[in-house]
């Protein structure tokens, strides 16, 4: 203490150590007292003593649900300051209204505090501080830090250089959060609080979700709070607890009332008032109170407050709403302007920023903001000039934004957007969303797209997809009320050919075919070989995912006669890709086989196996190069070629490469070589790996295709009930979908698999099911199960032999016709049998020596070993 000239008595004097570290608002405003905590005693310990089972090893999870302002952010406050004395680690991270189209928002408010990440950070300290962490908690850096950087906008994250598909990357965050959180747990138990979930954004609400299930043997609590709309995705657990805020009792009112007005002793007439306005909410008990002690409606005589004229002659507020109304209108003009230009820029806001959107001088502007400090309707943390304010409620916030005329609304924005360029030059990156969105609201159209597009590309990137198209579909709309010329018309297509790939990863295929045609029309106009092009290529890929081959080729034709020789003339390869795949999902075995040899040759003479053609999606030439056409040979009777060929697909080298959509695509193609040779050759392992990593994903395409490679391998390793189980899993990844691409074959061998445990009855409704899918492509699909109907017709009772023949012969005419030998011989060994069955034993007989000997030359030797058998039983 100190004796200071004026004064009478010694004051306390304090030092300045450095800038407070506190990030929520019960934070800041519990240094200028709180009102008393009441009524939450019973739900606090039972926070308690979940804490105590995760200290013990016994992870677990609790909800807190309740209205806006019944005291959810309170009661967590009240928590941790329980907890302040152990020898615990507690995280908070928020979902925010204005950042709930942010990808990984909370989850990055976490890594914040967990790496003790400011805001004035330099990309250059962000990392030096997550490296510095890792090594204390003893993660290795290449599994986490490119991800954590990038989800910090840090512009060289390193994640360019790993060759992943945003789904990947999704998958990537999530395990690596799951590490440092259990690897957290292990130094010291760990809380991790998650506010306000019915903000919360689709990516986070997954890697929730993952953490949640990852918990039950760790020392962790996890907390979540929300608001009762929020449903959460996570199913039951036994491990997660919800406990629900209810409003406080008249009794609990009252405790509050009595410390804000600084007595019990309250007239009747008042205590009746306040009881029906207050309405048990904590936020609006608080504001209620102070608007009428602000509107000199109550007035205090003899230590007892009394209304101060008839309730019914004076204008009160109603609702909470109505309160902080009366309240912001009550402000003197300059601090009312200020606090709704804060309302403008978001729940949070500093001081520099501030500063540049008012025409305020410094003096006048420090005012303001002490004055809505003092009414507590904003709250300050750090040091000026470096301090933020944070409005005491998300409702004070969106009142005082609704009092702006919309006219100075929309300046304002533009106001705000300009100062972020401005203050964020260097990191830009995190603020893109922020920034399209001001722009937007400004009617700023150029910017807002600009922006837009950054914003949308970084959703992708974190396989936000619906998202991406979301925000894609918000920038077409900004480009029509641009005047029409070329620049806007060439971004009007290239944001349709943006959408493409979003929109198929979100199983909204249909969208596809009317993205195209306005692109087409636009492109058209504008004479531009390259849009062309690729919106040919769009057109193709949709009739390719639609399974409509028939229409692939024209489209594919007329895009390469468009972009060889422009500047986008790389992309031919791929489009081949797209034209081979087509080709030889018709059974146009030898039309496709070129197009695959020669790329595959071509990238080993250039040594370009693991390099990556990126359209939309992470694509890998050489491993589906190899894959496909090593498929391809094999059925066509060069096994040894085929088995070459999948050997290189999976490389350790290449394997590392593979991104997700390569890996599941392979998979696919690798067990169905696996299924017609009848051997693992490798396919199980592959299959293995597509499950595991894509079991979390919210693509169905990638999990039909995981699910139906693993199918194919039990299938083909004789293990049909669990090869049946597998196969329906497939076919309810893709429920309610329009993609075709694979699903006819997952019927055909959900028939197989069927006819081989005896179950008739599903076998024919498989095949019932199929059936429409024929139409799509006769020429692969029909001979197939022209097949199929051949083995029911034989499976029968009683059989009907005499047709079933007829459809083997139909069948074996057809493959061999497309050079597909083995398929052939493979119908040829159950055309045997039924002739067998009907005692032309002697044409049985030669026919399966004649494919013995085929079996034998093209060494596959487990149809081999089916036709001795066979021979046997004769």
């Amino acid at each position: 203490e100190k004796i200071v000239k004026g004064k009478g008595q010694p004051i306390r004097v304090y030092q300045l150590i450095g800038p407070s570290t506190s990030r929520t608002r019960f934070d800041v405003s519990a240094e200028r007292g709180l009102t008393p905590f009441v009524g939450r005693g019973r739900e606090l310990e039972l926070f308690l003593d979940a804490l105590d089972r995760a200290r013990k090893g016994r992870g677990q999870a609790l909800s807190v649900v309740g209205e806006a302002g019944v005291g959810k952010s309170r009661f967590l406050y009240e928590f941790r300051k329980a907890v302040s004395e152990e020898d615990v680690t507690f995280l908070e991270g928020r979902c925010l209204s204005y950042r709930r189209n942010v990808a990984y928002h909370p989850i990055t408010d976490i890594l914040k505090s967990n790496f003790d990440i400011r805001e004035n950070d330099r990309d250059a300290e962000i990392t030096a501080k997550i490296k510095r962490g890792l090594k204390i908690l003893g993660v290795g850096e290449s599994s986490t830090l490119p991800y954590f950087l990038e989800l910090l906008s840090v512009k060289d994250s390193g994640i360019d250089r790993v060759s992943l598909t945003s789904e990947e990357i999704k998958e990537q965050i999530t395990e690596a959060l799951k590490r440092i959180v259990l690897k957290g747990s292990e130094i010291r138990p760990l809380i991790l609080a998650y506010e306000d979930l019915h903000w919360i954004d689709p990516g986070s609400e997954d890697v929730l979700k993952a953490l949640l299930e990852s918990i039950p043997g760790a020392r962790v609590l996890l907390i979540f709070t929300y608001r009762p709309e929020f449903v959460h995705t996570w199913g039951g657990r036994s491990y997660h607890s919800q406990v629900t805020l209810n409003r406080l009792s008249n009794r609990e009112v009252f405790a509050m009332v009595a410390h804000l007005l600084g007595t019990e002793d309250l007239a009747r007439d008042l205590e009746e008032f306040i009881l029906e306005k207050a309405e048990g909410i904590p936020f609006f008990i608080e504001e209620f109170i102070k608007s009428l002690k602000e509107g000199n409606i109550i007035e205090k005589k003899d230590d007892t407050f009394y209304l101060t004229n008839d309730v019914q002659e004076v204008a009160i507020p109603s609702t909470i709403k109505d309160v902080i109304m009366a309240r912001v209108d009550s402000l003197p003009d300059g601090a009312k302007e200020v606090l709704q230009t804060g309302s403008v820029i978001e729940r949070e806001f500093s001081y520099e920023l501030i500063r540049r959107i008012t025409d305020l001088s410094e003096q006048d502007l420090l005012s303001h903001l002490s004055a809505l400090k003092d009414m507590e309707l904003l709250y300050e943390r750090g040091i000026y000039p470096e301090s933020t304010f944070i409005f005491k409620h998300a409702l004070t916030q969106e009142i005082a934004y609704d009092s702006l005329l919309v006219k100075r609304r929309k300046a304002q924005h533009g106001l705000v957007g300009n100062a972020i360029e401005e203050l964020y030059q260097d990191r830009i990156e995190g603020q893109v969303n922020a920034l399209s969105y001001h722009f937007s609201q400004a009617e700023n159209w150029v910017k807002a797209v600009l922006y837009g597009r950054k914003a949308a590309e970084r959703a992708n990137k974190f396989s936000q997809f619906q998202e991406t198209v979301k925000i894609l579909e918000e920038i077409r709309g900004w480009l029509l009320r641009l005047p029409v010329d070329q620049a806007q018309q060439e971004t009007l297509v290239d944001i349709q050919l943006e959408m493409l790939w979003p929109v198929y990863y979100s199983g909204q295929l249909d969208q596809m075919i009317q993205i195209c045609r306005e692109a087409e029309s636009v492109a058209l106009t504008l004479n531009d070989r390259v849009r062309l092009g690729n919106v040919f290529w769009g057109y193709g890929i949709y009739y390719f995912l639609k399974g409509e081959h028939k229409q692939v080729e024209p489209y594919c034709l007329k895009a390469l006669e468009q972009l060889e020789g422009t500047s986008a003339d790389s992309l031919t390869t791929f489009i081949k890709y797209w034209l081979a795949t087509s080709y030889q999902s018709q059974g146009q075995w030898k039309k496709a086989e070129p197009l695959f040899l020669e790329s595959v040759r071509y990238q080993e003479e250039q040594n370009t196996q693991t390099e990556y053609l990126y359209t939309g999606l992470g694509f890998l030439p050489y491993v589906q190069g190899c894959v496909l056409v090593g498929y391809n040979l094999a059925v066509q009777g060069r096994t040894n070629e085929a088995k070459e060929l999948f050997q290189k697909s999976y490389m350790p080298a290449v394997r590392e490469a593979s991104n997700l959509y390569t890996k599941t695509g392979c998979a696919v193609w690798h067990s169905r070589f696996s299924a017609l040779i009848g051997e693992d050759c490798g396919a199980a392992a592959r299959a293995d790996e597509a499950l595991e990593i894509t079991k979390e994903s919210d693509s169905p395409v990638f999990r039909l295709r995981s699910f139906d490679a693993k199918g194919k391998v039990l299938m083909a390793l004789g293990q049909y009930e669990s090869a049946r189980m597998i196969f329906e899993q497939a076919l309810e990844a893709i429920g309610g979908k329009t993609y075709r691409v694979g699903l006819a074959g997952v019927y055909f061998d959900l028939v197989q698999v069927n006819l081989e445990l005896e179950d008739q009855t599903e076998a024919k409704r498989y095949y019932q099911a199929a059936l429409p899918l024929i139409k799509s492509n006769p020429d692969r699909i029909a001979p197939r199960f022209d097949f199929l109907k051949g083995r029911l017709l034989a499976s029968a009772d009683p059989p009907n032999f005499k047709q079933s023949k007829s459809f083997f012969e139909r069948s074996i005419h057809a493959e061999e016709e497309a050079n597909a030998v083995v398929l052939a011989a493979q119908t040829r060994f159950y055309l045997a049998q039924v002739l067998a069955q009907e005692g032309e034993v002697d044409r049985s007989r030669n026919l399966l020596e004649q494919i013995y000997c085929q079996f034998q030359n093209w060494e596959i030797s487990v149809w081999q070993k089916k036709c001795e058998e066979a021979l046997k039983t004769i």
